[in-house]
């Protein structure tokens, strides 16, 4: 087997195989999120970026290819800019949307632990 038909099969594979990473870590997430913990929050993170990269490109493709024929070249390679600022920025943004739901999420258990009161405690 040539390396050229080995880079074209795994360039085949590549996306179901992302597919199948942000599912399975999904399904983690789903596991351990009743226990929360350091693993949920990874595994949502996980989960969140892959399945965004997924249907951000495929997003992607058919709007950069709209700019492409109805206003030419430099509209899209604009588009591509934004795009690509845009996965980068995203795993980021994922990042703080997950660890702001953990400390709320925290917040909220320990206000429901037993004997707590709501508003000023007394001395």
């Amino acid at each position: 087997m040539q390396l050229a038909e080995l880079s074209e099969d795994l360039l085949l594979i590549l996306p179901a195989v992302i597919l199948v990473q942000g599912i399975i870590a999904l399904v983690i997430w789903f596991a351990l999120g009743s226990k929360g913990g350091r693993g949920a929050r990874v595994a949502a993170w996980i989960g969140l970026v892959t399945l965004t990269l997924w249907v951000g490109s495929a997003i992607a493709f058919v709007l950069l290819h709209l700019l492409l024929f109805t206003f030419g070249t430099n509209a899209a390679i604009a588009g591509a800019v934004v795009v690509t600022v845009f996965m980068v920025a995203m795993p980021f943004g994922w990042a703080a949307v997950v660890r702001h739901h953990a400390r709320t999420d925290t917040g909220k258990r320990a206000g429901n632990q037993a004997g707590h009161q709501p508003g000023p405690q007394p001395r």
